[in-house]
């Protein structure tokens, strides 16, 4: 227990109390309030009865450093399956070599500060600024996150991350390529060659299909399996998106990156797609039948894909096509990008690719399926009518453009389902067509 008393050498009330150690410590409270005193010597010895619980402070290491609470905390949130844990882990690595070592609850804002500026001085190989402003502005959000739990474990009394763009102590939010975020999308026409040009292996272009018609990304797309296909619901079906793939772990994350379990309605032409997969193609692949556990796209071991040698080859595809390289994840922004100006809405489609915002309005919030099918099936993209009319660089997919095809590819299919043809300019095919059929009473 600690004591509030009075100095004759002091006109101020000074606080005693029992540290981790066991030894006594004092200290002036710079008060002449009795009452501030007291408030003082309990949020101390808080401070104290908080570090020996978290197991971080003892007589032989001395006071919690940042650099050692820094390990606890990624450990507790890797234990907590926090999904960004990987993320969190890269981005404060870069802000340690300023902060790791000084006292946990000695750190001020004035550190904080330091640490932006010298990350923002920091250089390449040619001079230019070494981190972009989002990059800067990600590894400072960490920071604050990781304060502010340490201000809940009471460990520290305020968190000294209290920076501003508005004073300038931190960047704007853009890129370090100002230019570069324009860049970052395929053509319509692009992703239809990356779909169907033949030479291309057959389970590439089934994995392009997911994630341009899908809107996924790449560590969502991967761990795919076919049960978590359901093709039989109505208008469309459904994909089930509840895990990813932690490339550098190498382990399936229960939830994906915003933690966010989603129901994503499978476009008409890749609801072809993937019959014709499971049904036929899959096997040419691998050899033998799919089960229901198999990954949709797995790799040459059926085992899971890692995303990095997919990256490879969709560089050695773009280099054939005689395209310029671009990623994995731009086929999502050209997913999202073409559904909105295709129609689709905004707050619809955002349930698709990224689930609810979180909001309390989101909370009370639940899109019927129907709707949501609509906002996917929006989505044109100039496929080929018929086969022989595919892109210039290769021909159409095997078996996906036949008299058959129930969603209605060909000019003669999409007639006799009483559905205008698209124009000769243009061959788009219009799943919205199917999807208003379909919900026709």
């Amino acid at each position: 227990m600690g004591t509030v008393y009075l100095r004759a050498d002091s006109k101020f009330y000074w606080i005693g109390w029992t540290g981790l150690d066991g030894k006594q410590k004092c200290k002036s409270a710079k008060t002449m309030h009795k009452a501030s005193a007291e408030k003082l010597l309990a949020a101390i010895e808080r401070k104290v009865a908080a570090e020996r619980e978290s197991g971080l402070a003892a007589p032989d290491l001395g006071p919690i450093t940042v650099g050692r609470y820094t390990q606890h905390w990624l450990k507790e949130r890797r234990a907590r399956g926090i999904a960004s844990i990987n993320d969190d882990e890269v981005r404060i690595s870069h802000a340690m070599p300023y902060l790791k070592d000084l006292v946990l609850a000695d750190v001020r804002p004035r550190h904080i500060l330091a640490a932006v500026r010298a990350l923002q001085a920091l250089k390449d190989e040619e001079g230019k600024p070494y981190f972009a402003p989002r990059s800067i502005l990600h590894i400072y959000g960490v920071l604050r996150v990781m304060f502010a739990d340490a201000l809940r474990e009471e460990l520290v009394s305020a968190t000294p991350c209290v920076l501003t763009a508005r004073r300038g102590e931190l960047p704007k939010k853009r890129d370090k390529d100002l230019a570069w975020r324009h860049t970052a999308i395929f053509t319509r026409e692009e992703a239809v060659q990356l779909i169907t040009t033949r030479h291309i292996p057959e389970n590439r272009r089934v994995l392009y299909a997911l994630l341009f018609l899908g809107g996924m990304r790449i560590n969502e797309a991967t761990p795919r399996r076919f049960s978590h296909h359901q093709p039989r619901l109505l208008p469309l079906g459904k994909l089930l998106i509840a895990s990813s793939y932690d490339v550098k772990k190498k382990l399936l994350k229960a939830a994906t990156k915003t933690g966010v379990v989603r129901e994503v309605p499978v476009h008409p032409v890749l609801a072809r797609i993937l019959q014709d997969w499971q049904a036929e193609g899959w096997a040419r692949c691998y050899g033998r039948q799919p089960t229901p556990e198999d990954f949709i796209v797995p790799a040459a071991d059926t085992g899971i894909l890692n995303s990095t040698s997919a990256y490879k080859r969709l560089l050695e595809d773009l280099e054939q096509l005689g395209l310029r390289p671009r990623r994995q994840h731009d086929a999502r922004r050209t997913f999202i990008t073409c559904a909105l100006e295709d129609g689709a809405r905004k707050e619809l489609l955002r349930w698709v690719t990224h689930g609810p915002e979180g909001d309390i309005v989101d909370t009370y919030t639940s899109p019927s399926w129907p709707v949501l099918c609509e906002q996917v099936a929006l989505l044109k993209l100039p496929f080929p009518d018929a086969p022989g009319e595919g892109p210039e660089k290769g021909e159409s997919l095997r078996g996906y453009y036949t008299p058959s095809n129930p969603v209605g590819l060909l000019g003669n299919s999409v007639e006799a389902a009483g559905i205008e043809p698209a124009s000769e300019s243009r061959p788009f095919f219009d799943p919205t067509c199917v999807v208003r059929d379909l919900l026709r009473p």
